[in-house]
């Protein structure tokens, strides 16, 4: 019989030995207990079983190992919190960082997910767990290339995120073949985010990078170790929730990687806005300089030479060029480039604009921006490919700048030595400095065309075709020869004299009234045209323009005054044609339809008729066809002579078109049967008129004239209207269709078209002759 003592250690052999053979217990527990329990026994116990001790000893863990579900609660805190932080700040702001704010949104979800290994389906702790982390990294690449502008590879992004879906369904049995997918897979997509970070480094300042790369590095070097050590064998793929050296430097490692990538991401977004910031502030600066440049009064080139250098050194490996564009706006004129080739500069002097002419000649045809990332492979670099090589430039954008006016003054160019992508940066830069330069350009010129002013101001005064006076409380106080010519007057019967005492009778008021204008509103100049009363011509139409100035340090109006009334008489004459016919001189189409519209809005307000008669001649066309058309227009000018006697003063004759002819009577009487009776005598009156030989002096191929003798008629279409507002086109169609019916019966007919009745389902009835 064994001993209590020897059976107590029996006991507590068994007890340990099954405490370090079980996976899921707690080992520093075990191992504390241990110690206590050898601490507890007798010293001649523990010496009788020293051995047994230090084996056991020796065989507990080295190493700390963490708790698996609490790192993964850990994880899930950590990227939820990070997440929603992230998502705050890019609110509305940051469209990039709300990719990222997802990434880490998933990231939790899927250390989530694995932390409940055993209690969901495998589908779910597995599958969608993986396929989550997987797809974090890709938003991750989505945001990042946002964050630089460019478009993302989506053909490396997205396909890992399919492979984990599909590669972790069909391994959902396999442990080793699924941590190994994982590494690999985990690992290529933070090479795809170091490759991202590297091709756009020079457009990421600050430390916001390299801690990125960190990140992205720390997590990409542990998916190699776990990979490598599965791999030859080194490490055993153990269950994701049971605690070991690989799962512990793993999840460790990717906490400490997302919450490098977290930071690193947030760093790039705040060191852009203050990068940013900084470069607003110095261009506003630089902005400044140049504008008190040009308002100290420097040379426009000196201020552009200014401008370019300025530009290059607030943005080094920058090459900046301004062009401007001769007077026609057909060549690349004078340039300021200190930065590029004597040659080059020599070389593009003078070179006429096209729509494929490298970089500025195409800009400043198109008028628009004109960006080519690689000189040696674009096209409209092709006539200039050596040029540009021997000149050590690889990219050329150009911007055209534009005057206030939308007309184009030149170019503004960034170049660059070897081929270069433009940014969104680089593109608002260009466009800012085409800006500046277009101010500078323009204020210059307006500078100039100030000091030709006043040099043609003062010429003016001697010398001026047009007449000039300086007018101060309504007193003319200077008067130049020319004025004095115009008006017939000298220069001490002008000066002193009131302004308004020359001025038309019924134009006295305009004047007051425009010169009340001018003094409330404060405008400088102003433009109208008045009617001047000469000694010599009588009334003269005058075109009155000037501006406010200074005489003698009280305010005046400085007067331009250009005698216009040959042109006031052309102006009339051209309204005359709008409206006349210009071989008749009757009323055209036009002027019909506007007094025929008067006639029947006066008519119905009276209640009184009037006609419409619609005429068309009859055997014009064997005349124009025997002896030509100029014997048609003469008999076109007799007709219309011959009508203009038929009719009285107040009743329209007009010309519709070739030979038909159209009038209007007007005040008929408010009697039906009564207007119907004069209108068929006045047209009864017109046709014996028209009927009555016609003698035409019609001229030879030899040049003398011969004398012919032509008998006509003419088809009269009658139709009476009391009055219908709007209703001009349907008039015209009923008296058209009358006179049609006129043609039918034989001509030299007149037809009258009345209301329709049982009588005539047409609606056109003969003449009651």
């Amino acid at each position: 019989m064994r001993s209590p003592g020897n059976a107590m250690v029996s006991g507590l052999y068994r007890a340990l030995d099954l405490g370090a053979e079980c996976r899921c217990g707690n080992d520093l527990l075990n191992k504390r207990v241990f110690l206590f329990v050898c601490d507890s026994m007798p010293a001649l116990w523990r010496a009788q079983h020293h051995k047994w001790f230090v084996h056991k000893a020796k065989s507990r863990p080295a190493y700390m190992v963490v708790h698996t579900p609490t790192l993964f609660l850990v994880i899930v805190i950590a990227s939820a919190v990070m997440g929603a932080a992230i998502a705050f700040i890019a609110h509305r702001r940051h469209a990039n960082m709300l990719l990222w704010a997802v990434g880490l949104m998933l990231h939790a979800v899927g250390y989530a997910l694995y932390s409940l290994r055993g209690q969901i389906p495998d589908v779910l702790s597995i599958v969608a767990a993986n396929t989550a982390v997987a797809a974090m990294f890709a938003l991750f690449g989505e945001g990042f290339y946002r964050f630089v502008d460019r478009p993302p590879p989506r053909v490396l992004l997205w396909p890992p995120v399919l492979l984990v879906a599909a590669a972790f369904g069909f391994f959902l049995h396999d442990q080793q073949a699924r941590f190994l997918m994982a590494g690999l897979v985990f690992g290529f997509q933070c090479v795809i985010l170091l490759r991202a970070l590297w091709l756009h480094r020079d457009e990421l300042p600050g430390r916001g990078p390299y801690i990125l790369a960190a990140g992205a590095s720390a997590v990409l070097l542990v998916m190699l170790m776990r990979v490598a050590g599965i791999a030859v064998g080194v490490m055993q793929a153990a269950s994701v929730t049971e605690a070991g050296l690989m799962q512990g430097v793993t999840f460790m490692s990717a906490l400490v990687g997302v919450l490098w990538l977290s930071l690193g991401l947030v760093m790039m977004n705040q060191e852009r806005a203050e990068h940013a910031l900084q470069a607003q502030q110095q261009a506003d600066e630089f902005r400044s300089h140049v504008l008190e440049r040009l308002s100290g009064g420097q040379a426009l080139r000196d201020v552009l030479t200014f401008m370019v250098k300025g530009i290059e050194q607030l943005h080094p490996g920058m090459l900046c060029s301004v062009l401007l564009l001769d007077r026609q706006g057909q060549h690349l004129g004078e340039g300021v480039a200190p930065s590029l080739p004597d040659a080059y500069n020599a070389a593009i002097h003078g070179l006429a604009i096209g729509p494929d002419v490298g970089s500025c000649g195409a800009a400043a045809y198109r008028g628009e921006r004109v960006v080519v990332e690689d000189i040696s492979q674009h096209p409209n670099w092709a006539p200039f490919k050596a040029l540009a090589a021997s000149s050590g430039l690889g990219a050329c954008w150009s911007q055209p700048i534009h005057s206030s006016h939308g007309t184009v003054l030149g170019t503004f160019a960034i170049y660059h030595r070897q081929a270069h992508v433009p940014s969104p940066a680089d593109l608002a830069l260009i466009e800012q400095s085409a800006s500046l330069a277009s101010i500078a350009i323009e204020r210059s010129r307006e500078a100039e065309a100030l000091r030709c002013s006043e040099q043609r101001y003062r010429r003016l005064i001697d010398t001026a075709n047009e007449g000039i006076c300086v007018v101060q409380g309504n007193l003319i106080r200077f008067a130049n020869p020319k004025l004095c010519q115009q008006v017939g007057l000298t220069e001490d019967e002008l000066v002193g004299q009131p302004f308004g005492q020359f001025i038309h009778q019924e134009d006295c008021e305009m004047l007051a009234f425009n010169r009340r204008k001018r003094l409330a509103s404060g405008a400088q100049d102003f433009m109208y045209l008045i009617r001047i009363t000469t000694r010599h011509q009588g009334v003269r139409w005058f075109e009155l323009s000037g501006a406010t100035i200074e005489w003698e340090g009280r305010p005046a109006a400085l007067n331009f005054l250009s005698d216009v009334t040959d042109r006031k008489k052309m102006e009339e004459r051209v309204q005359q044609m709008a409206y006349q016919d210009p071989l008749t001189l009757l009323p055209n189409r036009r002027l019909l339809m506007d007094r025929l519209g008067l006639a029947m809005a006066r008519h119905k307000r009276s209640g009184e008729y009037a006609a419409l008669m619609f005429l068309d001649l009859d055997n014009f066309k064997p005349l124009n066809d025997r002896h030509g058309h100029d014997a048609g227009d003469m008999l076109l000018i007799e007709v219309a002579s011959r009508l203009k006697h038929c009719v009285r003063e107040a009743d329209t004759v007009a010309r519709f078109g070739g030979d038909e002819f159209v009038i209007v009577l007007s005040d008929l009487g408010a009697d039906h049967d009564a207007a119907m009776r004069h209108a068929l005598s006045v047209a009864e009156k017109i046709l014996a008129f028209l009927t009555q030989p016609y003698r035409l002096s019609v001229p030879t191929a030899s040049g003398v004239s011969k004398l012919i003798e032509h008998h006509g008629s003419a088809s009269i279409g009658l139709v009476l209207f009391q009055g219908q507002p709007g209703a001009e086109d349907d008039c015209l169609k009923r008296a058209d269709a009358a006179m049609y019916r006129a043609k039918q019966s034989g001509r030299r007919a007149i037809r009258v078209f009345e209301a329709p009745a049982p009588a005539s389902a047409d609606g056109v009835f003969d003449s009651p002759l």
